[in-house]
Parts: structure tokens; sequence; C-alpha cells
């Protein structure tokens, strides 16, 4: 009932989830948009949707490394979303990839970068991608 004796999940998705239920359902939900206002709560939940999106990337990441196409990306533009990830910066880039095979194409993500490593317009970088979805895309 007050949730004593159980254990706690070790699993980000399932305290994300808990979170989310928590702000968005229930007395909480009531209670967060009546004293927390409609703002905080869009904003929070904001965070929660940029939280689970980086909790799925790891499975996406892994699967794109080991089945992706290879090829290079030269960046066109480069923006800062304000985002930290771990203390690193979360970016828009425009990217002009170049496969192994096929023609050229170019694609935006957003991607958490090293901050010791930003990278600059008219860098060459390693790319996998989905040649299904181009949009599917990781820095290698």
């Amino acid at each position: 009932m007050l949730g004593f004796g159980k254990k706690p999940s070790d699993d980000p998705k399932d305290a994300l989830n808990k979170a989310d239920k928590a702000l968005n359902k229930g007395v909480s939900g009531f209670m967060a948009k009546t004293f927390m206002g409609k703002d905080f709560v869009n904003k929070a939940n904001e965070s929660l949707d940029m939280a689970k999106q980086y909790t799925d990337y790891d499975g996406k990441k892994a699967q794109l490394m080991a089945t992706g196409m290879g090829g290079t990306a030269e960046v066109l533009s480069i923006a800062d979303t304000g985002t930290l990830v771990n203390y690193n910066p979360v970016v828009h880039l425009k990217l002009k990839v170049t496969p192994q095979y096929g023609p050229e194409f170019e694609t935006e993500i957003q991607t958490a970068v090293s901050k010791i490593a930003v990278p600059r317009v008219g860098d060459k970088l390693n790319v996998k991608y989905n040649p299904a979805n181009t949009s599917e895309l990781i820095l290698v």
C-alpha cells in the first residue's frame, strides 16, 4: 500500500514511467497542475520526453552499430539546443552524408557531443545510418 517492502527498480525506463504517471495522472497530477501551473507541467513533460528518447537511444545505437551502413558526414551547420546530457551539450547538426554505396543525402539530427570535441562546420565525421530511414543516423 505505501511501498514498504518493495524493492526499487534499477531500470531508468521504469523510473521515467513512474515520474510520467505521477506528473500527469491521478491526485498528484491534479496537484502539480493546480499548484505548480500548466507551464511547469509542460516543461517537465518535455524533459521526461527527452530523457525517454535518450534511454531508448542506447538500443537504437547498438542496432545501428551492428547493422547500419557506414559513411562520412560533413557538418553543414551546428546549433546548441541549450540542453546537457551528463554535462555534455546536445546539439542540432545538419549533415551532408556520403555513404559507402549510393548517392549523397542531407539529414538533421540532435545528439549529445563531447564538450571537449564539439564538431565545427566543415568537419568530417564517421557515421552509421539506416538505409531504409536515413534520418536514423549516429556518429561513430
